[in-house]
């Protein structure tokens, strides 16, 4: 949950997976695997414009319950 608030974080501008890659540090195949799942999950799309990843609406919602979560606890 935290990569993938992270990854959501990240892209709240629009981000290429190299961007994203380096930004969270993550492998390719992890992040080939946790991009897919997100998308699956309507919580980052792909800018058909710019073929760059970006946060959905209901994506950054999951951000600031996250951000909430990790401040209760």
């Amino acid at each position: 949950m935290e990569i993938m608030a992270e990854i959501l974080g990240l892209c709240s501008k629009p981000q290429t997976k190299t961007q994203v890659m380096y930004g969270t540090n993550l492998s390719w195949k992890m992040l080939q695997h946790y991009l897919s799942q997100l998308q699956l999950l309507d919580l980052l799309e792909i800018d058909g414009k710019s073929a760059k990843y970006v946060t959905t609406q209901r994506g950054k919602e999951f951000v600031e319950k996250w951000r909430e979560l990790n401040e209760l606890l």
